[in-house]
């Protein structure tokens, strides 16, 4: 009973900061299915993702043609401006990317699956050239996931994407509310 109060007394000292901040491998990394470097130190700073909540970029932002391919197999090609997202370019321009939890990495309804030479230009324009942890633990949800599946509110488009195709996959998973699909704000 000493040991469990004595537990309890160390979990409460922790801030939630410094509680939010504790590191888990997933279940691939665990079975040993991706070499990624060990988790982070409890309490060591970690690069922050910047997450958008809004429009990103203006509009007078430089801009690069990218390629949808719709789940029925029609294309869109539309002008993605560099800096956003592809989630923030699908919703943008109408493209039926559901992006459930308005990109914060807390769903797998924008996957998106990338050609293996563009998968391997954005990896290695990560700063560590791997998945984040969040994302990996949200494309596990994916429906349809590939080598090559990202999540759509995780890559900001660049001005090497010109020319670039992305495949929806034919189906989502969405576990928030069946067929729900948030209106951009």
């Amino acid at each position: 009973m000493h040991r469990l109060a004595s537990s309890v007394r160390a979990a409460a000292a922790l801030s939630p900061s410094r509680l939010l901040s504790k590191s888990r491998p997933s279940v691939a990394a665990a079975a040993g299915q991706h070499n990624r470097p060990s988790p982070p130190i409890v309490g060591a700073p970690r690069p922050q993702t910047i997450r958008w909540h809004g429009d990103g970029p203006g509009p007078d932002a430089p801009t690069v043609n990218v390629t949808f391919v719709n789940p029925d197999d029609s294309k869109e090609t539309v002008a993605a401006r560099v800096g956003e997202t592809l989630l923030q370019t699908a919703h943008r321009n109408g493209i039926e990317m559901e992006g459930a939890c308005e990109g914060v990495c807390a769903c797998s309804t924008c996957h998106v699956i990338l050609d293996q030479q563009m998968y391997d230009e954005v990896m290695d324009g990560m700063e560590d050239g791997c998945l984040s942890e969040d994302e990996e633990d949200m494309l596990d949800m994916a429906f349809g996931l590939t080598h090559t599946s990202r999540l759509g509110c995780q890559i900001n488009v660049t001005e090497g994407m010109e020319g670039s195709v992305f495949t929806l996959p034919k189906a989502t998973r969405n576990f928030y509310v069946d067929g729900h699909k948030p209106t951009p704000h």
